[in-house]
């Protein structure tokens, strides 16, 4: 048997194998034609379904993505839709996984998500790619998240592949995501606010311009020789300011610790929350005294009204005091009005890990579909 699945079909067989410890293969190879044998024909149980990630045999009503390099080549086949990749590619764009079954490389990959993902999620998608963590195949939002996996590719890569494919439909729309999107997330809130920030205030965004992703700061060998750490990682950094951000989740501090803790246990639960929190208040000393300021972000502030509102406010109020310049930004959010409020606070909880999330993702396509007359989809962000 051999299978190119694309598009949608191939990221949950990307994601489920970087969920489960598995490493892409550096090797690119052409785009083979699906071949069934040693079966006479294809059936639906002739799919890799474990590897795809799928609880059930695909059907008409909900089929797999199949890449094809000939209109002759198609499966004929009702619980498969097929994608044709006959010219305007690079060569070589395409994954073996081993057993029969072939996916696109991450760049292409991304490129063919263009056409069916909206811009945020192919925005979050690129920081997905280019980062540590792997979002679930089956329930991209609220499913578990593996992290601490290896990247698949990065933004200058795909920005390269995408050079390579000019007049290739979802070129521009892929662009324009890629341009908000950063190397090295670790996390998929910290993509969120990153995101958040890169994005322009037209687009209900926050317009800081660039970021920089958990970059490692060396400390002064004299505080070493103190007993501070070698290094600190701060979250996210605004790039040509001395201003970032750290993002601390719900569980930051283990507090369930301490309340589910025996009486013999409770001392130890609460020194080892005493310790993170310490530790984190020695990083930001060390961070500031190499002269950058990094203000903590909470789960509480993305889902509170105006939360992240009251932190980017503040992350600009402390970039013109520090830096003496003040974020073109600033005045536009000190003077927007409440319905461009309520519009970026629909965008951040469309992108959050929450069962509300996919309401107002179909929200918030209807909102820009408003603002830009475009049509008005239904679907929700698919992440």
């Amino acid at each position: 048997m051999r299978l190119c699945v694309c598009k949608l079909t191939a990221l949950r067989a990307l994601r489920r194998l970087r969920g489960t410890g598995g490493r892409l293969p550096d090797a690119r190879c052409e785009l083979p034609a699906p071949d069934p044998s040693p079966a006479l024909r294809w059936t639906p149980r002739l799919v890799p379904r474990e590897r795809l990630a799928l609880d059930d045999v695909p059907n008409a009503e909900r089929p797999i993505d199949v890449a094809v390099p000939s209109r002759e080549a198609r499966i004929q086949a009702r619980f498969v839709t097929n994608t044709l990749h006959s010219k305007g590619y690079p060569e070589s764009s395409f994954v073996d996984l081993g057993d029969g079954l072939v996916i696109p490389c991450p760049e292409l990959l991304f490129l063919e998500l263009a056409d069916v993902l909206v811009e945020d999620a192919l925005a979050l998608l690129a920081y997905e790619l280019c980062g540590t963590f792997s979002r679930d195949p089956r329930d991209p939002r609220l499913g578990p998240v593996a992290y601490d996996v290896e990247p698949v590719t990065s933004v200058a890569r795909i920005g390269a592949y995408l050079d390579a494919c000019p007049g290739i439909r979802g070129v521009v729309t892929a662009r324009r995501a890629l341009a908000r999107a950063a190397d090295n997330a670790w996390s998929a809130p910290e993509s969120v606010i990153a995101l958040m920030a890169t994005t322009e205030v037209s687009e209900f965004g926050y317009g800081l311009g660039r970021v920089r992703l958990n970059h490692r700061h060396v400390n002064d060998q004299r505080l070493v020789a103190l007993g501070a750490r070698s290094s600190r990682v701060p979250d996210i950094e605004i790039v040509g300011t001395s201003v970032g951000l750290n993002y601390d989740s719900h569980d930051h501090f283990d507090l369930v610790s301490i309340a589910t803790a025996t009486p013999e246990e409770v001392a130890d639960a609460i020194a080892a929350v005493r310790e993170k929190y310490r530790d984190d208040l020695s990083r930001n000393r060390e961070l500031a005294a190499q002269g950058r300021l990094v203000l903590p972000v909470t789960s509480e502030d993305l889902f509170a009204p105006g939360g992240l509102d009251a932190v980017m406010l503040e992350v600009m109020m402390a970039i013109e005091k520090i830096d003496g310049r003040s974020p073109d930004t600033l005045d536009l959010m000190l003077l927007e009005s409440l319905a461009v409020g309520l519009s970026r606070q629909t965008a951040i909880w469309a992108l959050l890990p929450w069962p509300q999330g996919a309401r107002y993702a179909a929200d918030l396509v209807r909102l820009r579909a408003a603002r830009t007359g475009a049509r008005a989809y239904d679907e929700i962000i698919e992440f």
